[in-house]
């Protein structure tokens, strides 16, 4: 009987759930290694073990060197346990004849899409900001905001972008957005107004982010943008935290040029003044962090890898060019 292909579970959100795959995973024709040392693991024991994998499955905000994958002469699939794959080098893995492949998956979308509903309503009803008096004895009653009637401005109408739109049908909201590439039938079934970033952060009391991190988007909401913004509205980040400019949303706070913000990253600098604000409401990036979103998540990366290694056709390739160049 030959080996079983060898794949490394490197997603610690994924090695949350994989006990609850065991009896799935034994009748797949891959050897999953599920050891929870992989939580933390250093560049030269990532090495180390990459070197005699088939597979490797990882979160998106994870890289592998191209010397690693270079020197790793079995190694044939990177599976992303995400949609994005924003650090690695993928012409490097290309040339290195890996498939590089990510789990888009409707749970998935949805429970981020939820998320950012979540901090919508943290932030704008002042929630985490009460719980916090209550329990230090003070009950004084503040006054926050609703999104019903109001407008929302959705940056990037890809499947996380519209299940935010989709949701906000019954807020009866205004909506905006702005794509490079938007579904049209999905515009004018929900009567979404496209328009320039500029208008949108204008017009809008509700500013939604759902890019992917790039180096075009990379800063892409600094002081400039945050000044366009009315006083009175909330910035939501449930997408990747460099997208916004820390200390350029601290000063636009701390001027009163809107009026808060809910992120789904804590600050890159752990004494940020951020942290001392309470009209800015952070989580742990846990957007993805439900139960439904992440097993489906986790069955789509493996199965991805499996796929590749087994040479079944995968629809969630996404450097197809490698095809030349498999290992």
């Amino acid at each position: 009987m030959s080996e079983k292909p060898r794949v490394l579970l490197l997603n610690g959100t994924c090695l949350d759930v994989v006990d609850a795959h065991r009896d799935w995973l034994s009748t797949q024709p891959v050897d999953l290694v599920a050891d929870q040392k992989y939580r933390q693991i250093s560049p030269e024991q990532l090495d180390a073990s990459v070197h005699d994998a088939d597979g490797i499955i990882l979160p998106a905000s994870h890289n592998i060197e191209p010397d690693t994958m270079n020197a790793a002469p079995r190694l044939r699939v990177i599976s992303f346990a995400a949609s994005g794959y924003d650090p690695l080098d993928m012409q490097a893995a290309t040339d290195a004849g890996i498939v590089v492949t990510n789990a888009i998956v409707e749970e998935g979308s949805e429970v981020v899409a939820d998320m950012a509903w979540g901090l919508m309503f943290a932030v704008g009803r002042q929630i985490p900001q009460h719980d916090r008096q209550i329990r230090a004895g003070n009950l004084h009653r503040g006054m926050g905001f609703t999104p019903w009637r109001k407008t929302l401005g959705i940056v990037g109408l890809g499947n996380i972008g519209r299940g935010v739109a989709r949701r906000a049908s019954g807020f009866d909201m205004r909506l905006l957005a702005t794509d490079p590439f938007p579904d049209q039938e999905f515009v004018e079934r929900y009567a979404i107004e496209l328009v320039s970033l500029e208008k949108l952060l204008a017009r809008s009391d509700f500013v939604s982010l759902h890019v992917r991190l790039n180096d075009t988007t990379h800063g892409m909401i600094g002081y400039t943008q945050l000044e366009q913004m009315k006083s009175s509205a909330f910035l939501i980040n449930t997408a990747r935290r460099d997208l916004v400019v820390e200390g350029d949303l601290d000063r636009a706070l701390a001027e009163n040029r809107l009026a808060g913000a809910g992120l789904d990253d804590p600050p890159s600098d752990p004494q940020s003044p951020l942290l001392r604000r309470d009209n800015v409401v952070f989580t742990t990036h846990m957007g993805n962090r439900a139960h439904v979103g992440v097993n489906a998540v986790f069955r789509r990366a493996v199965q991805n890898a499996i796929d590749v290694l087994t040479d079944r056709e995968c629809e969630f390739i996404v450097n197809p060019a490698v095809a030349g160049r498999r290992r």
